[in-house]
């Protein structure tokens, strides 16, 4: 755990909120994701748990409650490795998404490709904070309270449904900014909990756990394997570095 970028985390987390932005609530979320730390020294602390942890606390009211909230989450719903150091469930997730979203919004996909727009620009954010930083909290709760009951697979329908909804706005711009401008400022305002789980749950027949688990076993080799590479060519660049005349 980084603990500069810790304690800077701990004053973003849901700014000007009037108990969570004091140093009594940045103490209280603190306690939580250091406890959290201790019990899986493998995932330590990882941006984008503290909008999780941070809207449990402000859910649960107990701090105690609200680890325990964090760890089922961490633990038994959402995919292994998601806050890992190089966030390998979290990459596989964005593939497994950009296949769902290539099969249920081809011309999409199509488009955001021609203009250059990589989808792990607002997905990353969506799926390690649990949609938590990006759609207004009572739609967040709806969508949460799913999420503990049927499991991480209504993140990959709630993600769907946003780019639905916007599809012919997005279909429309032309620029990378233009498109991520349209999605933040779409989602912010997401206030109706009951339009977005209809579109989500509505379509994209065949989505189910069986689909999602082949879809991420197939992709995790890749993933593994970029990152293998990557690794290898920092150690390349390194090994030159030092090797070279002084």
């Amino acid at each position: 755990m980084s603990r500069c970028s810790f304690v800077q985390d701990l004053a973003r987390t849901f700014p000007a909120h009037p108990w969570l932005d004091t140093p009594m609530g940045h103490a209280s979320l603190r306690r939580v994701l250091v406890a959290y730390s201790f019990r899986d020294s493998q995932v330590g602390y990882c941006q984008g748990m503290n909008y999780v942890a941070g809207l449990l606390l402000l859910v649960m009211k107990n701090e105690e409650a609200a680890f325990w909230m964090l760890a089922v989450l961490l633990e038994n719903i959402l995919v292994k490795d998601c806050y890992n150091d190089d966030l390998t469930g979290c990459h596989v997730e964005q593939r497994v998404f950009k296949d769902l979203l290539k099969k249920h919004c081809p011309r999409l996909v199509m488009h955001l490709e021609n203009i250059g727009f990589d989808i792990s620009l607002v997905i990353t954010e969506w799926f390690l904070g649990l949609f938590s930083k990006s759609l207004p909290t009572e739609t967040v709760m709806r969508i949460w309270d799913i999420l503990f009951n049927e499991g991480a697979r209504v993140l990959f329908r709630i993600a769907l449904a946003i780019f639905k909804i916007q599809e012919d706005v997005l279909l429309s711009k032309a620029t990378l900014g233009a498109v991520l401008k349209t999605i933040q400022e779409s989602t912010r305002t997401m206030y109706d909990p009951d339009e977005l789980l209809k579109v989500a749950f509505s379509g994209f027949d065949g989505m189910n756990s069986h689909l999602l688990t082949n879809q991420r076993l197939k992709h995790h080799e890749d993933v593994m394997e970029e990152l293998e590479n990557r690794i290898q060519k920092l150690n390349s660049l390194s090994s030159a570095k030092e090797r070279a005349p002084q």
